[in-house]
């Protein structure tokens, strides 16, 4: 059992790295994710966690925590703030993204586990720049991650912050 867990990451290692998936085809969509480090809402999170007796693997799994992509590079470049922070890209066939914006509806029927009211639903908008990808999905799909080093140091932080320590 263990050799095959290492056999399939070491299949996928090699997939990721030679950036083809023969499964996928030629029309592939680019879905992004822009993480901030330290995560924004840890803390809320975690506090939660407390108030309703649980694990904090509990509430992020609750909050669809890292499922959250969007097809817009720009808009995921917004939520990818600090220096340390980091956008994620997986290229989904459109027949997926089709089924990721269905998944969406269903979420939005579901039953929120934690919260004060047993009633209470998913609030997921159907605005189509938000995708919400399942996390078995995530786990299939080769990704990519960009830690957005030149955009910090050229961008944003140009004026009066790294750029000036660096003299650039």
């Amino acid at each position: 059992m263990i050799r095959q867990k290492i056999a399939k990451g070491i299949a996928s290692l090699f997939k990721r790295l030679s950036g083809k998936n023969p499964e996928l085809g030629e029309n592939l969509i680019s879905l992004y994710r822009g993480e901030s480090f330290p995560q924004r809402n840890m803390q809320a999170m975690k506090d939660s966690a407390k108030y309703f007796k649980t694990t904090l693997d509990e509430m992020i799994k609750d909050n669809l925590s890292g499922q959250w992509y969007t097809p817009n590079k720009e808009h995921a470049k917004y939520y990818a703030s600090g220096l340390l922070s980091k956008l994620k890209e997986i290229k989904v066939t459109p027949k997926e993204l089709k089924d990721f914006y269905r998944y969406k509806t269903r979420v939005n029927k579901t039953n929120l586990k934690y919260a004060n009211r047993k009633d209470m639903r998913f609030g997921v908008t159907e605005s189509p720049h938000h995708v919400i990808v399942p996390r078995y999905k995530l786990k299939e799909l080769p990704s990519k991650t960009d830690y957005l080093i030149e955009d910090k140091i050229m961008g944003k932080y140009q004026k009066g912050g790294l750029a000036t320590i660096l003299q650039i």
